[in-house]
């Protein structure tokens, strides 16, 4: 399908930015972005190691500025954010009522652009060609600086639209004129697709310990990209294998240790590992330097305030408070309770709790609802002041984003009962042997893409056991598949939950919206339906939305 291109944008002169290589002194200064070293043409052939190395960490320091309007993008056009009036600026309320313009500063184009050109510089000056052994030592510093690249594009694409596509640096001011393309959705995705193909099984990168972060989650697997935008082509297939390549190749799994459940059936005793979920299980994340005056997030300031200006949508937290939570004692459920716990906790005695979300006091304020999730995975100590305590991190990817996005594509591929296993087992050979949990049918000869028989997987648990409760695997009559519904559509639902329940409030909202209504044959009408009914008119807001060049920055 084509979106609205009514006037081809062009890059500003003012966007012919020159190549960035930040060669930095030290660890501690990596993440550093104030760095005023510049190349220009024939300055430096990127021919060694130190500098392909410290080329895509410079990359890397760059998506901080990037990061924020990533998110804000990315949730606020869908139906978990919401803005309070009363404190957001225009540009907020703009977003989150989906009337973008231009000149909205979340939606600056040019740091982005900046990005695609250092990337484009590295790549055209990196010496690929050198070889140690038979193992070309620079490949994969080429292949991640490829994947930022398109990661970068294609949440650009995500804001606008469109893109100006160039894959050769800009040095000067001539070389605007005829260096890009105009791209839709549809022709970037594939273009993407093409581009990173090729490179997607290079050596993932590991620089060790940077600034007190594991520097593998600094970089982003290229068959998570390349997932996405099969994804969002429905091709389903392809998609399915290349998120399994990276849950298999990384040995991510959906464990225990992160849920949120009941230990006794008072309601006493909590285990609250889901709290720590967004900090330390990540695949990918942005990382922001640990020195206070250093860049940071603004979410904290904007979801955590006496003065929010985001806050989390009515219809969210009532379907969150709504659903059934099973408490297991052993091998059966002993209580029903109320309550996903991966949004907020009530202990019995009527004290609550906050996970993603719930009622806190900031700065003696009276106590309201708010966005907990940044707060609850802030640097620092519980007794420090907050200004003392930066966001240091923004997750982009983890292990529950990789297997409900795969759980997606199974599911359109016709597996409904292997998909909704991600969802309420786990995937492992356990659940693929049980023909009461997985349909025998959508076992035979199962392809490589569908093998979770390893022993790495035996502790995966379903992802909605991480916030209803580990007993929801010997539920028998609600957490099912009916025989009355369109399963797809049924388990395709459940899943969207589950993305809103364990990536809520992490910019991923947009892109599992429009998604899953690209998969049905009366899109846009769903994600327009979805999103609507945060608005206090919702039919006018849905007749509007309709129309899809609505979706995007103008």
């Amino acid at each position: 399908m084509k979106y609205c291109i009514n006037n081809p944008f062009r890059l500003l002169a003012a966007l012919v930015f020159l190549a960035f290589l930040p060669f930095l002194a030290g660890c501690s200064d990596m993440m550093g972005t104030d760095s005023d070293d510049v190349a220009f043409e024939g300055d430096h052939k990127l021919d060694n190691s130190n500098d392909s190395i410290y080329s895509v960490m410079g990359v890397v320091a760059k998506l901080q500025k990037v990061a924020d309007p990533c998110l804000l993008m990315g949730e606020l056009r869908g139906d978990l954010m919401t803005t309070d009036n009363a404190y957001a600026v225009t540009d907020l309320q703009d977003i989150n009522n989906l009337s973008i313009s231009d000149g909205n500063a979340y939606v600056d184009k040019r740091p982005f652009y900046d990005i695609i050109n250092n990337c484009n510089y590295i790549l055209a000056r990196m010496d690929t060609s050198i070889t140690d052994g038979q193992t070309k030592v620079m490949m994969p510093e080429y292949a991640q600086t490829k994947t930022l690249r398109a990661w970068v594009y294609w949440q650009l694409a995500m804001m606008y639209g469109k893109v100006n596509y160039f894959t050769r640096p800009l040095l000067s001011v001539e070389d605007v004129d005829s260096a890009f393309t105009v791209m839709d959705l549809d022709a970037l995705s594939q273009t993407l697709i093409d581009d990173l193909t090729p490179i997607a099984d290079a050596r993932p990168l590991d620089y060790g310990t940077v600034d007190g972060w594991s520097s593998s989650q600094f970089f982003l697997p290229a068959h998570m990209v390349l997932g996405d935008l099969y994804l969002y082509r429905n091709d389903y297939e392809q998609a399915a294998r290349n998120y399994y390549s990276v849950i298999y190749n990384r040995g991510l799994t959906v464990t225990s240790g992160y849920a949120n459940y009941w230990n006794n059936t008072t309601r006493t005793d909590l285990n609250r590992g889901h709290l720590a979920a967004y900090r330390n299980e990540v695949v990918s994340r942005i990382i922001f330097d640990s020195q206070l005056k250093s860049n940071h997030s603004q979410l904290l300031k904007l979801t955590y305030s006496k003065e929010p200006s985001l806050l989390p949508t009515v219809g969210f937290m009532e379907n969150m408070n709504s659903r059934t939570h099973f408490h297991s004692s052993g091998s059966s459920i002993s209580r029903y309770f109320d309550g996903d716990l991966r949004g907020h906790i009530v202990y019995g005695n009527g004290t609550e709790e906050a996970d993603a979300f719930g009622s806190a006091s900031v700065d003696g304020a009276s106590p309201r609802t708010l966005i907990t999730k940044f707060y609850n995975n802030l640097s620092g100590s519980n007794t420090d002041l907050l200004v003392n305590r930066p966001l240091t991190s923004l997750a982009l990817v983890r292990p529950s984003t990789v297997y409900l996005r795969y759980a997606e594509a199974l599911n359109r591929l016709g597996k409904h009962t292997f998909a909704f296993a991600v969802l309420k087992y786990g995937l492992k050979r356990a659940t693929l042997s049980d023909t009461l949990r997985v349909d025998s049918n959508e076992v035979k000869d199962l392809p490589a893409y569908m093998d979770f028989t390893d022993s790495r997987f035996d502790a995966n648990v379903g992802t909605a056991a991480r916030g209803q409760g580990l007993g929801i695997q010997f539920d028998r009559a609600y957490y099912v598949i009916p025989d009355d519904v369109d399963s797809t559509e049924f388990v395709e639902k459940r899943i969207l939950d589950e993305l809103a329940a364990e990536n809520c409030f992490e910019g991923n909202r947009f892109f599992d919206l429009l998604c899953v209504s690209r998969h049905r044959d009366n899109h846009p009408a769903y994600m327009a339906s979805r999103v609507s009914q945060k608005f206090t008119d919702p039919q006018v807001v849905y007749k509007r939305l309709l129309n899809q060049c609505e979706w995007f920055a103008k």
